[in-house]
């Protein structure tokens, strides 16, 4: 018996995705007309932004975040260094990130070059800024003789244009006049105003006052140059959203501004002043601080000054009354320890403070400073037990002079503070640097032409392989022996290749001279024939269980090739030993007899019109075991003849006679002549065109045939092309693998 052949579901695990990959290669290669000319169209498109959009330019800054804090508040031992307002602690690099891109930084920016302000000449759209020449030299304005457009080194400056907010975004022209004049236009305007270069233009207008200053104009008489005052607001938020800032390396405090434009001067214009924005900002900031923190230290250096003299006073008072010297080297070296060791104290109790905003108790940081804390006060305890061991007088000088020292201290640090504020004031001293400024750059960064054609065709790729894919879903016939097995829940009992042959064979059955043309005969080894050895094999097993030795070969439509397969099946099936009959029941347009050389003579019409019979009307011995049975003329009344039970009689008669009686069936879908001799044969196999026929034909024609009674046995697929990927779906199956890899027996 016939194996069973593999379900969808058994073939992909067994095979993985070979099916699927073997199906889109059909797909390419029957569509490649079609790719090609989808792949050859985006590459068009490619080039065309390639070459054709605007270049872009980019410009970079880069600036450096300070490390380092500023000595006046980092000095040792100064008692007031962890008491006045920072002006030195940087900033993280991600703080001043947002700074530089903000809109109090760029905006600045804008308002100093009046980036709302568009002037350019006027440029032929798509084209018109890549034929423009740059040499200095001026055109002439328009395309042959029309219109104001420029083509050469054109230029206008426009440090000044406004308008009212309803006109904001809307295009104004200026074309240039003779003698240093030139004309404003516009709906809004009404008429054309005439002004003169270095003069301020001003027009009124209905929704407002129009204007308009332009310092230079460089062009012939005609050209035309396009003026716009954008909205500030959108300007600045645009300059925002193409600001690109990253930190170079890690934690380096080093940032890298870029910025992106199709003027390669304005665009490093813009990204230099946002630089000097952005320092600028950053300095007056420390000068608010210093001139704040100067206003707070001169209105306490009186006070402290008075606390000095009166601790001063106090203290040589105290060591008159008690008829005292100074004090001697270990009581100053005790003195000077306590007040160091009381301004370290104060310190780290100022620094603990600012870490607990940030920390918990248990962070490191704030243990680390808990355990300094503690340390400094078991120092100081011990100094305080030393000096109480002093007789009273030394410990009352001792204090005294400690007020001495103390107040001495604060007043000379607070001297020191208010001159370095005055410097910081008068330098507005930044805590940043800008250390590369921007070049006017020279090479556009966009678009990068060989990105674009890698984009463009693999894009066209996708496109073209997708558009294939859903024309072959659409209209495209079946080319998956495993789709129809799930479709139809028949077994496909062979592929036939497409023989390379058979066109000239077709050519003498067309002919007019009758000439024996089966391709079985003529090529015995082509792979076709070997496919059809191949279903022999498994016709034989078949027919073992058929209630009959009749084979009926039907196709849904015509077209597909089953009198091919008909014709070719049978000389294959007689040439191996077997009596085979071949019959015509095509009564419409059956033509075997043509493929064996046959003159159109008697046959099955005249057998079931009554007038000859069977033995009369056979041609015997076409080939070697092989008669045929032509459809003869055309009757007039196909399908009552075929319904009639002279047909079945015929049949029967016929299976008596031969081994396989083969019949080459009307197209099922087309006429209703095969459901009338369907029942009649106990196998049917359905032949469906690869790549033509659809899955819902074959379906079609299995629902009329089994509304008659029939049973379909299988299908056959026929045509196949004989590339890689069919040769994959041919291994697949078993059917013609050794056909379509030219696996032939080699003569000795």
């Amino acid at each position: 018996m016939i194996s069973k052949v593999k379900t969808y579901d058994e073939a992909v695990a067994e095979n993985g995705d070979e099916i699927p990959f073997a199906s889109l290669i059909d797909t390419v290669i029957n569509h490649r007309v079609l790719i090609a000319m989808v792949v050859t169209f985006t590459l068009l498109l490619g080039a065309a932004y390639a070459y054709l959009s605007p270049p872009i330019f980019q410009s970079a800054i880069l600036i450096k975040v300070e490390d380092n804090k500023d000595v006046s508040n980092s000095r040792p031992g100064d008692p007031l260094s962890n008491m006045l307002p920072t002006l030195d602690d940087r900033s993280s690099a991600e703080g001043e990130m947002q700074v530089i891109g903000s809109k109090l930084v760029v905006s600045r920016a804008v308002d100093a070059l009046k980036l709302y302000i568009s002037a350019y000449p006027r440029r032929f759209p798509v084209i018109g800024n890549r034929l423009a020449h740059h040499d200095g030299q001026l055109s002439e304005p328009g395309l042959f003789g029309f219109g104001d457009y420029a083509w050469g080194d054109e230029s206008i400056s426009v440090p000044d244009f406004d308008v009212p907010r309803q006109l904001e975004g809307v295009k104004f022209t200026v074309t240039a006049r003779k003698d240093g004049q030139y004309e404003l236009s516009n709906a809004a305007l009404g008429t054309p105003v005439v002004g003169t270069v270095g003069e301020v233009l001003l027009v009124q207008t209905s929704k407002g006052p129009v204007r308009l200053l332009v310092t230079s104009l460089k062009g012939n008489p005609g050209v035309g140059f396009d003026v716009v005052h954008y909205s500030r607001q959108l300007t600045i938020d645009a300059i925002q959203s193409q600001l690109k800032i990253t930190e170079q390396g890690n934690k380096s405090s080093v940032l890298k501004v870029t910025l992106e434009s199709a003027d390669p001067v304005q665009v490093a214009a813009t990204i230099n002043e946002i630089g000097r924005q952005y320092v600028r900002l950053n300095g007056d900031r420390k000068a608010v601080i210093a001139e704040n923190s100067l206003t707070y230290l001169q209105r306490q250096l009186p006070v402290l000054k008075r606390q000095m003299e009166d601790a001063e006073n106090a203290y040589n008072s105290y060591r008159d009354k008690n008829a005292m010297l100074d004090t001697d080297e270990t009581n100053r070296l005790i003195l000077k320890q306590t007040a160091d060791a009381n301004a370290q104290l104060l310190s780290l109790r100022h620094t603990r403070d600012d870490l607990a905003t940030t920390f918990s108790n248990a962070h490191p940081r704030i243990t680390s400073i808990d355990k300094q804390i503690a340390a400094t006060e078991q120092f100081l305890a011990k100094l305080n037990d030393r000096t109480r061991s002093m007789p009273m007088e030394e410990q009352g000088a001792l204090r005294l002079l400690r007020n001495v020292r103390v107040s001495t201290d604060l007043y000379t640090a607070l001297r020191n503070n208010i001159e370095e504020m005055m410097l910081i004031k008068a330098g507005k001293a930044a805590s940043v640097q800008l250390i590369d400024t921007a070049d006017v750059p020279e090479l556009p960064v966009k678009p990068i032409k060989w990105l674009a054609f890698a984009i463009a065709l693999a894009l066209g790729l996708f496109l073209a392989v997708g558009l294939a894919m859903l024309l072959d879903r659409i209209f495209r016939g079946v080319t998956d022996t495993q789709e129809i097995e799930i479709e139809t829940g028949l077994s496909v009992f062979a592929t036939i290749p497409q023989s390379a042959r058979q066109p000239a064979l077709s050519s003498v059955v067309n002919g007019t001279a009758p000439r024996q043309a089966v391709l079985a005969a003529q090529f015995p080894k082509d792979p076709t024939v070997e496919a059809l050895r191949i279903l022999r094999s498994a016709l034989q097993f078949t027919l073992v269980g058929a209630r009959n030795n009749v084979v009926m070969i039907a196709g849904p439509l015509p077209g597909v090739g089953k009198s091919f397969l008909s014709a070719n099946l049978a000389t294959v099936l007689a040439s191996g030993g077997t009596r085979v009959l071949l019959i015509d029941a095509d009564l419409r347009k059956g033509y075997l007899h043509r493929q064996f050389g046959i003159e159109q003579g008697p046959g099955l019409a005249n057998i079931l019109l009554g007038t000859h019979t069977l033995d009369a009307s056979i041609h015997r011995d076409v080939l070697p075991n092989l008669d045929v049975l032509q459809g003869g003329p055309y009757p007039t009344s196909p399908a009552e003849l075929l319904l009639g039970a002279k047909y079945r009689e015929v049949i029967q008669e016929a299976s008596s006679l031969y081994d396989i009686v083969l019949v080459d069936a009307p197209a099922v879908l087309a006429v209703s002549d095969a459901g009338a001799i369907a029942p009649a044969a106990g196998s049917i196999f359905l032949v469906g065109l690869y790549g033509q026929t659809r899955v819902g034909e074959i379906k079609e024609s299995m629902k009329r045939l089994n509304q008659t009674g029939a049973r379909v046995t299988g299908v056959l697929l026929n045509g196949v092309s004989l590339h890689t990927a069919n040769k994959a779906l041919a291994g697949r199956y078993g059917s013609s693998a050794y056909v379509a890899h030219n696996y032939e027996s080699t003569p000795e």
